[in-house]
């Protein structure tokens, strides 16, 4: 999360420096990318990087949640058309999804993400969940895994509470990340490979997770 400092930049500066983030994060993962290249291509002393972000990664996951505002709508918007079903609408929304995620203008920056994946990106990329009507970007990206919650028809699940549903999502978005990254696999052997195949596969995956696999 930006400082205050950040929030207080004119919006021109305040994108010049998303840009240069675009730029570095799409151009290399984020352990190998360079606070030098953001701020040469931001055109800000390295000294003031300092003043609006702890660290890289703070920049990293900011730029992250600024790209998936309309994700996190779309994903809400899903579950709402599917009448609160959680697996139509991960269908729905995975379809919609996978084609911005793997051909679209920032297909560069998440395929540097989703093949770098580990423990911390995972649980920092993941729907987050608390009640709170505290107002601010940390608590309404701390809400997103609430209103989910909040949508889903739990007559349909064997769901007793909240942590139940958060441990059930974990498991949905890993599927949706390794879907991503196995995309990005085939994809880069074969450029023609069927996007389409890549859903099925995901909705093999979805089905085994809603009905099982054992006969």
């Amino acid at each position: 999360m930006p400082k205050t400092t950040f929030f207080h930049l004119t919006e021109e500066k305040q994108q010049r420096i998303l840009e240069a983030a675009s730029i570095e994060f799409s151009r290399t993962p984020l352990k190998d990318a360079s606070i030098a290249n953001i701020v040469k291509l931001a055109e800000i002393p390295r000294g003031s990087f300092y003043q609006y972000f702890e660290d890289k990664e703070d920049l990293y996951y900011y730029y992250f949640d600024f790209l998936r505002q309309d994700s996190k709508r779309n994903i809400e918007k899903c579950i709402k058309n599917a009448d609160g079903d959680l697996f139509d609408g991960m269908s729905a929304y995975f379809s919609k999804m996978i084609v911005e995620v793997l051909t679209g203008e920032h297909a560069s920056f998440y395929h540097n993400l989703f093949m770098n994946m580990d423990y911390q990106a995972t649980s920092r990329v993941s729907p987050q969940f608390s009640s709170s009507d505290k107002k601010g970007e940390q608590w309404q990206k701390k809400r997103h895994g609430h209103k989910i919650y909040k949508l889903i028809d739990l007559s349909k699940l064997l769901i007793h509470n909240e942590q139940e549903f958060k441990m059930l999502m974990q498991m949905l978005m890993n599927t949706v990340y390794s879907s991503i990254a196995e995309g990005y696999r085939q994809l880069g052997e074969n450029p023609e490979y069927d996007i389409e195949q890549i859903i099925k596969n995901f909705n093999t995956k979805l089905n085994w997770i809603k009905n099982g696999v054992y006969k």
